[in-house]
């Protein structure tokens, strides 16, 4: 083989192993714009932080307590509400995050111990009677009070399978905060939740619900009195109140 030859058998094989080591430019890729299935999802998002746990605080130190004391409304404590992505405090610490306004859309409880987000919120669904009471004594008195809104006087929410108090009987382990779920009227005689509740459509048939004053609540005035107690008479009136004497209500009078 002649040199010339030879040389030019070298630069083939120099420009061959050039070209075997070029790497092209890949071609872009388009980006495809979110599916309706990822919005969905984005929105689901949105609508939990917007949601709230909600717990009981010492209104001035904000420090977390049962629930006990917000359900009934005792002086000094107040609801306080959480976002769903914020850490819940346990009882006995203070809430950080939050506001005592009462948000517009649905609130969770939480355990004592706390934690974060939906890991701890509870969602009570159970069905409730509801009762109206005394708000200072919870004792519970006719219905007609709370429908007319008569002040001091309230609704008090029992879960169904709790018990309800029979006219004159003071409520116990329930709440004053409107509940999430159907309410239910009782009978003035009480008893098992579940079985004394009366039904919207039985109000009217139920001969044992009646909507009147009870005996065992203040009336404005009463009749002529015999040794201080109320009398059915109808000759001269007088002021009353109502008194617990002897295991018993009885409305005490002062003639006038």
């Amino acid at each position: 083989m002649s040199a010339s030859l030879a040389a030019g058998c070298t630069t083939t094989t120099a420009t061959t192993a050039t070209t075997s080591t070029f790497t092209p430019t890949p071609a872009p890729v388009a980006v495809e714009p979110p599916s309706e299935e990822a919005e969905d999802v984005e929105d689901d998002t949105e609508s939990d932080d917007e949601r709230f746990i909600e717990i009981c605080v010492r209104e001035k130190t904000r420090v977390r307590v049962g629930y006990r004391p917000c359900d009934d409304a005792r002086p000094g404590y107040a609801w306080y509400f959480v976002p769903l992505s914020a850490r819940v405090p346990a009882t006995g610490t203070k809430a950080k995050k939050g506001s005592f306004e009462e948000p517009d859309d649905y609130s969770y409880r939480a355990p004592a111990k706390g934690g974060r987000g939906s890991a701890v919120m509870i969602q009570d669904i159970e069905d409730r009677v509801q009762v109206c009471v005394s708000k200072r004594t919870r004792v519970r008195v006719a219905d007609v009070r709370c429908d007319d809104e008569k002040q001091g006087y309230s609704w008090y929410y029992i879960r169904i399978d709790g018990y309800a108090p029979a006219v004159g009987k003071k409520a116990e382990d329930g709440s004053f905060r409107s509940p999430y779920t159907d309410a239910h009227r009782v009978r003035r005689k009480g008893g098992e939740a579940a079985e004394a509740a009366i039904r919207d459509d039985d109000l009217e048939e139920d001969e044992d619900f009646e909507d009147t004053e009870p005996d065992v609540e203040d009336a404005n005035t009463c009749t002529e009195t015999v040794d201080g107690v109320c009398t059915d008479t109808e000759d001269g009136t007088s002021e009353c109140r109502t008194v617990h004497w002897k295991k018993r209500w009885v409305r005490r009078c002062t003639s006038f």
